[in-house]
This record gives structure tokens, C-alpha cells and sequence, in this order.
């Protein structure tokens, strides 16, 4: 299926549809001139569109908010409840631990049995003999990260830069 849409610039822009079986998922590829002048305004109208998705709704005294997967610092679960904790708010949350890995992009990873932290929040990483803690950036939050963990986060900390 092949549609042409006008763009703001008056040219046209092809839209091609290809059923493919072999996919788990759907995939875009994009193809552009080489000198087109509105790639950049492209790539961040999908970056900005790829943040506003990436949001979940999570509740706090009864109300529930929509709160933004990036101001996330961890996820921890206590008591049969799954907490949320951002940098100022405490949130929780119905799904169980397990349920938000599958759905969690992979800038979080799992580091306890009862926890999961945004890797890109992470302020440091320190190894002791008592355990091996986590800071948060422009927070006072800590989070432990359990033996069987520890060397898997040090290596995706590493892997981010």
C-alpha cells in the first residue's frame, strides 16, 4: 500500500506498508535524500514523541498521576506493593515487579529480587563490604544492589559512559 501525503514544504511523502510474518514487532525505517534540510526537526519530533509515550500512570492517596519513565529512580517491591520512587514523590503502583520488567524500556535492569532502577538516574555505584549501594542524581534516595546483581548494573553503568 503506498499513499502520498503533501508535506509543509510542498513536496510529497511516500508511505510504504509491508506486511511481514517474520516480525515479533513493527519496525520503521526511513529513507531521506541525502540533503534534506529537516532531518534534524525529524529525529526530534520522534524523539519527543518516544518520551511522551514512554509514560505510566501510577497512583498516590487514592489520585492517579501520569509520571514520565525518566524522572523514575526505582522501582521497589514491598509487602505484596510495588513502589515508585522519583526524585521528590513516592508513587505505587497495582502490577506486580515482574509485569513492569517486561514492559520497562532497557534503560532499566533488575538489581535485587525486590528491585529494579533507571540506569540513567544513577549518581554512583559503591562496592563495600556491608553492600553495594546506590546514589541517585538530585536525590537523597539510596537502594542496595544485592551480590547476584552487582555485576551486571556495573557493566550496563559502563556500557552507558
Amino acid at each position: 500500500m503506498v499513499n502520498l501525503i503533501k508535506t509543509k514544504g510542498g513536496g510529497n511523502l511516500k508511505i510504504h506498508i509491508e506486511v511481514d510474518p517474520t516480525l515479533d514487532e513493527p519496525a520503521v525505517t526511513l529513507h531521506v535524500p541525502a540533503k534534506t534540510p529537516a532531518v534534524d526537526e525529524l529525529v526530534a519530533a520522534i524523539q519527543a514523541a518516544d518520551r511522551v509515550q514512554q509514560r505510566l500512570t501510577f497512583s498516590w492517596h487514592g489520585e492517579n498521576y501520569q509520571v514520565s519513565l525518566a524522572d523514575v529512580l526505582f522501582f521497589e517491591a514491598r509487602d505484596h506493593q510495588v513502589t515508585v520512587h522519583t526524585a521528590t514523590a513516592m508513587y505505587t503502583t497495582g502490577q506486580r515487579l515482574y509485569e513492569l520488567a517486561e514492559r520497562l524500556p532497557n534503560q532499566f535492569i533488575q538489581v535485587s529480587r525486590s528491585a529494579i532502577l533507571n540506569r540513567t538516574q544513577v549518581f554512583s555505584l559503591t562496592r563495600s563490604v556491608t553492600g553495594n549501594l546506590v546514589k541517585f542524581q538530585n536525590s537523597h534516595k539510596q537502594l542496595y544492589v544485592s551480590r547476584r546483581y552487582y555485576q551486571a548494573l556495573k557493566h550496563a553503568l559502563e556500557e552507558k559512559g
